[in-house]
């Protein structure tokens, strides 16, 4: 009896651990919850390059929380702009701190419209949020140009806009 019993225990044992394991599946869910526009920096050439920032911040205007993303930080070649999900726009301004840069030129802003649609992926990773970009624009105060490279944003660290600088001869 006693045998048997230590048979049940492992057999159920097995069983639970079975259950478990199977029902933590193989699907991935991206933890973020929704996608943000990935920017990448360039230089103007042909072909342009990728380049890096110096003595740059980044901030959100008008947002309720702190909303600085980078502050005084060098060597960046990319960065996010998060988008807000209760609101259908935002701005984000790309401060130059940087000495070398005219006081008349000491700001750019990047100005997205969008739409956004709660989207339900898989049942392991609940709910997401889609984005997709109606309306882009910026300033030319030390940016040369801005493009929107696709407007939906999604989960993936590709490329959503691209900004580019003149090259200092």
């Amino acid at each position: 009896m006693v045998r048997r019993l230590r048979y049940i225990k492992r057999a159920l044992a097995i069983i639970m651990g079975a259950v478990i394991f199977s029902s933590c599946g193989d699907t991935y869910c991206d933890e973020s919850g929704s996608g943000m526009p990935l920017v990448g920096v360039y230089a103007m050439g042909v072909p342009p390059i990728e380049a890096q920032m110096d003595s740059v911040t980044v901030y959100g205007v008008g947002q309720v929380t702190d909303s600085i993303l980078y502050n005084n930080v060098s060597g960046i070649s990319s960065f996010y702009t998060p988008l807000n999900i209760m609101k259908d726009s935002v701005k984000y301004v790309i401060q130059y701190e940087s000495k070398l840069v005219g006081e008349t030129a000491k700001r750019d802003t990047l100005t997205y419209v969008y739409r956004k649609q709660l989207t339900f992926e898989k049942q392991e990773c609940g709910a997401t949020y889609a984005f997709i970009i109606d309306k882009f624009s910026y300033t030319t105060h030390s940016l040369v140009y801005a493009e929107l490279v696709t407007p939906e944003v999604d989960n993936l660290s590709s490329q959503t806009v691209k900004i580019y600088y003149a090259t200092k001869n």
